[in-house]
């Protein structure tokens, strides 16, 4: 039996699914010491070719279903993977080769515990995927101060015991494409009394190419997302927007701590004009998703 199933949900990518397993293949954990699941969810063609390549390197498979999102993905994942410990990528990361045995180090030092590793963005000359990158940087700079009491990390590089995740519904199906569906599942795992720990040395390179139309249209969905999961946390009891308004509050600082001297005047100008975008955009969503929700109440 492998130590750790990784499962990977992709659509429609199939040269940035290649790329993420042939990292996969340079692990500096033995190969068979994991398995990987890779979840296709519903693409136009299907994945099977592209796996069926490192099927000689690598314990692969790859499970089909309906387009269903990648919650539901994920899911389909950790109940198709045979390991006790699940560790979650994206079809548009590239795990470096010690991104493994770095997640496993921090599962056997907090044994139970949801480990996060940190990101890398793969392409720094690009102004919105570096500005989505900062965004995630200013997050966990803020919420995950105490590497051993962590509060949120990206789905797209996690790892925790299977039968945790599973036991716990895994990740929420409503929030039908990627936005706060992983911001909820941790926040249901704290309130269960579980810990987050977070690996900042278990890095993954995540190759999000974006245009103006799709970085606007993906805070525009971080921002419904939010909205929905704040009402589920009002819902369970698990926590108000008072934690969200603090990290806010202190963006300012933070934010002028990373432009200016170590950028460059001009980079600086370009990243900081993307982040003001960013936020009418999340405001947007949010809004936009309580106003649909109030009328179908």
């Amino acid at each position: 039996m492998p130590l750790v199933s990784v499962v990977i949900p992709t659509f429609a990518r199939p040269r940035p699914l290649r790329n993420c397993l042939d990292a996969l293949v340079r692990q500096t954990l033995p190969t068979t010491d994991f398995e990987v699941v890779v979840v296709d969810d519903g693409s136009p063609t299907p994945a099977e070719a592209v796996v069926a390549e490192f099927s000689p390197r690598l314990a692969v498979r790859v499970v089909r279903q309906h387009n269903a999102g990648p919650a539901a993905a994920r899911n389909r994942g950790a109940r198709e993977a045979s390991a006790p410990l699940v560790a979650f990528t994206d079809d548009d990361c590239r795990p470096r080769p010690e991104w493994l045995e770095r997640m496993l180090a921090g599962q056997r030092e907090h044994d139970g515990a949801l480990v996060g590793g940190a990101t890398v963005n793969g392409l720094p000359d690009e102004v919105f995927a570096a500005t989505s990158q900062l965004i995630v940087d200013l997050v966990y700079e803020h919420f995950n101060a105490d590497p051993d009491r962590a509060y949120f990390f990206a789905s797209n590089n996690i790892l925790c015991r299977r039968d945790r995740l599973l036991g716990l519904g895994g990740f929420d199906t409503s929030f039908p494409r990627a936005g706060a569906e992983d911001r909820d599942f941790c926040d249901r795992w704290r309130a269960a009394g579980q810990r987050l720990v977070w690996r900042p040395d278990a890095l993954i390179d995540h190759f999000h190419g974006q245009s103006l139309r799709g970085f606007v249209d993906l805070h525009l969905r971080y921002g419904r997302g939010a909205h929905l999961y704040q009402a589920k946390r009002r819902a369970r009891g698990t926590g108000t927007m008072r934690e969200d308004l603090g990290f806010h509050r202190t963006l300012p600082r933070r934010v002028w701590r990373r432009l200016g001297r170590p950028l460059g005047y001009g980079r600086s100008v370009q990243i900081a004009g993307a982040l003001a975008l960013w936020q009418i955009v999340n405001a947007a969503g949010f809004v936009a998703q309580a106003v649909g929700d109030r009328r179908k109440s």
